[in-house]
């Protein structure tokens, strides 16, 4: 028979070892970073032969986490007589890594009348720090039979680094 403390001993040592197998066991939930106050994105591409004529446009807001890891986007594409679609190039840390495309879609408040508007939202995982994320909206035009793509870019400094 076992004496009172060596129980007590006995007891503790299995109680601990339980609870160490049961942490184990638990599956281990990554930590979320939160995003930052959001950025406003607004650039305008001109064209036509007075370089007045309104091409496109991009609205919307850009946030960074505050791992620096990961970006996201809530931008509204709209053409308005770019001769090609408009489209968004996206460049991170000043390497080029997508276009995002105007695909058509509806008018709004920021691309009224019979110009539509796409929507284009994404979070991004960039698998390594964001300092920055340069967006270029490229509109085009074809005036006097010259096509020229117009171009506006603008830099988000990442606020967390």
């Amino acid at each position: 028979m076992l004496s009172s403390t060596r129980r007590f001993r006995a007891t503790r040592s299995l109680v601990i070892a339980l609870l160490m197998a049961i942490a184990a066991l638990l599956p281990l939930t990554p930590a979320h970073a939160a995003y930052g106050s959001p950025i406003p994105v607004s650039m305008a591409v001109y064209g036509g032969s007075t370089g007045t004529q309104l091409l496109a446009r991009v609205d919307g807001t850009m946030q960074f986490d505050d791992a620096n890891m990961k970006y996201q986007y809530n931008l509204e594409l709209c053409r308005v007589s770019s001769f090609v679609a408009p489209h968004v190039k996206v460049s991170v840390n000043g390497v080029y890594k997508y276009s995002l495309f105007w695909n058509g879609g509806s008018s709004t408040a920021l691309c009224p009348s019979f110009y539509t508007a796409t929507a284009l939202a994404a979070e991004v995982d960039n698998g390594s720090t964001v300092v920055n994320v340069t967006l270029t909206l490229v509109g085009s035009d074809f005036n006097n039979n010259v096509y020229r793509e117009r171009t506006r870019t603008a830099t988000y400094d990442n606020p967390f680094n």
